[in-house]
């Protein structure tokens, strides 16, 4: 029997276009991107001189950099495995020249001055760690099919640096323009509190979206869609933080405090915030696009997409407004009100976005299930009817790997490992193309199917 008598049901589109439109609305908004960073750094800089327009116009060579580097890395896993090796190293190259470009930039132009680039490095050095596990954490979270780490950090560099750039000529456009029109008070509180959320929340989405337009394959539902929402918001809390804790040492260094201010900011942001804040507000993003990514019509996918932007704008705006309008006293009690506000403000959409996660990962595991079973049923030898079981759970999967590295070592934990993720691979692809979600050919699964029966050859009976 061929493997294309027992590959794809009828409804499957044979003839899928090689570029899809999503591309194209891909490389406008790329483009729509790049062009307002470059004309508003030269405005800002040419008519308001201000340190804002000059940090914009000088963090493009970082924004190229980031961009270079997302593109090798994308294209890296199109090419042999000969070759691979050498552009992800190229990407990883890129990604780190930008990112820290733009900690240098930040240091030289926007608040840290004061501080040097010494304090800004330690900075830097503390929330790295944090940042990591928060990543690790974030990946974890999708118990059936975990991320590739390349497109995790990718989603993180975009969130660092492209996100941050957009906000920071956007709040200055704004800024500019309150300061004309509101006199201080409630009305120029309220709209500071709303333009974080607003402009932040779009910068970060637009990541977001551009992900799901280019790698849409790999983005396969609302799981996912929280996985690469959260990593942009952890990328931009990165940034984020090394701003204000070196800022707020350029302040206090005077007074002898430098450090113990630092210090709250790493803790409120990369500690006690580093899951409420940035992170829910823009997996909110992730999860419409997710959600998008199965409806059948397109007016239930833009609702599901606004609906996203909307709910992470709202959370956002919510916890600055508590800041605008009931600021937290420098006093023991401060510290108090901090954990507070943090439960109180983000906690209920902290607890939302897991409601959703659980549900999604019961939703997903039970359509994979499904493919398992018909996978095996076809007697392709890609899935055998007692894989099924183990496939299904993550622990028994787990228990897998270390039998078998108990009995051939890491080589054999590793070759399993491969095997049961494209197992995984091959059930997420025949799931789309049976609910006709995916405009792979059908070449696509087949490929797969043979890889999954080759890797089989390689791992030793149990």
């Amino acid at each position: 029997m061929s493997t294309s008598s027992y590959t794809t049901p009828p409804a499957a589109n044979p003839h899928p276009r090689l570029r899809p439109g999503r591309y194209g609305i891909a490389v406008a908004i790329a483009a729509v991107v790049v062009i307002t960073l470059v004309a508003s750094s030269l405005l800002n800089y040419v008519y308001l001189d201000t340190i804002p327009g000059r940090t914009s116009l000088y963090g493009l060579l970082a924004v190229a950099l980031i961009a270079l580097g997302t593109y090798i890395g994308v294209r890296a896993f199109t090419r042999d495995r000969a070759s691979r090796r050498k552009h992800l190293i190229r990407a990883g190259v890129l990604l780190g020249l930008g990112t820290l470009l733009w900690l240098l930039v930040i240091d030289i132009f926007v608040f840290t001055q004061s501080a040097g680039p010494v304090v800004a490095a330690i900075c830097a050095l503390a929330c790295l760690p944090t940042t990591a596990f928060g990543l690790f954490v974030v990946r974890r979270m999708d118990r059936n099919e975990k991320e590739p780490w390349r497109l995790v950090l990718v989603a993180a560099a975009w969130g660092a640096i492209v996100a941050t750039s957009l906000v920071i000529w956007g709040e200055t456009l704004w800024e500019q323009t309150a300061q004309r029109t509101l006199v201080p008070g409630p009305g120029l509180d309220a709209s500071t509190a709303f333009s974080a959320g607003l402009l932040e929340e779009l910068a970060k989405g637009l990541a977001v979206v551009l992900l799901f337009l280019v790698m849409r394959n790999d983005f396969d539902d609302v799981v996912d869609g929280i996985v690469y929402g959260a990593a942009v918001g952890l990328g931009f809390n990165f940034l984020e933080s090394v701003a204000y804790m070196t800022n707020l040492y350029g302040i206090f260094a005077p007074e002898g405090i430098g450090w113990y201010a630092a210090g709250l900011q790493w803790y409120g942001r990369q500690g006690l915030g580093l899951f409420f804040g940035h992170t829910t507000y823009t997996a909110f993003i992730g999860a419409g696009l997710g959600i998008a990514r199965q409806l059948p019509h397109k007016r239930q996918k833009a609702f599901a997409i606004v609906s996203g932007f909307v709910i992470a704008i709202a959370a956002h705006f919510s916890w600055d407004a508590w800041v605008q309008f009931f600021p937290i006293d420098n006093t023991l009690f401060g510290l108090v009100e901090i954990h507070l506000r943090t439960l109180i403000m983000t906690g209920p959409f902290t607890a939302a976005l897991i409601a959703l996660l659980i549900f999604g990962i019961r939703y997903e595991a039970m359509g994979l299930v499904d493919q398992f079973r018909k996978e095996a049923a076809t007697g392709s030898g890609a899935i055998l009817p007692e894989d099924v079981p183990v496939l299904a759970s993550p622990w028994r999967r787990l228990k897998q790997r270390l039998r078998a590295f108990q009995r051939g070592g890491l080589r054999a934990y590793f070759e399993v490992a491969r095997l049961q993720s494209a197992q995984l691979d091959l059930a997420m692809e025949r799931w789309h193309r049976e609910r006709q979600e995916i405009d792979m050919p059908l070449e696509a699964e087949d490929a797969l199917r043979q890889r999954v029966i080759q890797l089989r050859h390689w791992v030793p009976a149990a």
